[in-house]
């Protein structure tokens, strides 16, 4: 993991409380509230109970996207593939020592109604709305690679007219042959496609 993804991992564990997602047998999107219980370098680990909902669509399905709210308006968002860890006493017993307060939930043995799941692979974003402009960072681990989102300007079809740039809320298009977006100040509004009298400006993700 490099360590801009060990940055917003740590980020994902030190803010904890996050929105899981996943999808139930009928294709129905499920979202819940979890605690990310520790970072490693291998990835996030988190724990649920073997007699929720939400541990049949993990062993199922093997994926899960998160989202988190951090101080001062930043935001996490994540999807990626899941495993059920193995030793899974072992990774219960670790969790329940970094995070001494699942011994009042579960007391005792009755820990090991949980496992330990590790998201080991995928791809997130880190968002900041505070400040102006505002600024996003990509992240990536386990193979995966960084998401390609947002707009750019197709040269071939710039005419230069500076359209884009006067309706960019964010003022995050620099003139030039063709004009360019900057994707690290981009709220992905998409506003500067649909005034591009050109049509040049093109979505980056179906």
């Amino acid at each position: 993991m490099n360590e801009t993804a060990k940055k917003y991992t740590g980020l994902f564990r030190s803010v904890k409380i996050a929105s899981a997602s996943t999808v139930d047998e009928q294709g129905r999107p499920q979202s819940r509230i979890i605690n990310i219980m520790l970072a490693l370098d291998e990835g996030m680990v988190i724990v649920t109970s073997r007699g929720k909902p939400f541990w049949k669509q993990l062993m199922d399905t093997g994926r899960v996207a998160l989202s988190a709210m951090c101080p001062d308006c930043q935001s996490l968002k994540f999807t990626g593939k899941i495993r059920r860890m193995e030793e899974h006493k072992k990774w219960v017993d670790e969790v329940f020592l970094h995070n001494p307060g699942m011994n009042e939930v579960y007391p005792g043995d009755t820990r090991y109604a949980l496992d330990a799941f590790l998201i080991y692979e995928g791809a997130g974003e880190w968002f900041d709305l505070m400040h102006y402009p505002i600024s996003r960072e990509a992240f990536a681990f386990g193979g995966a690679e960084l998401e390609d989102v947002g707009f750019r300007i197709d040269a071939e079809r710039c005419t230069g007219c500076g359209v884009c740039l006067e309706n960019c809320p964010q003022k995050c298009i620099a003139p030039g042959a063709p004009y360019e977006i900057d994707p690290a100040h981009c709220l992905q509004c998409g506003l500067c496609a649909e005034v591009c009298p050109a049509k040049a400006v093109v979505r980056l993700h179906p």
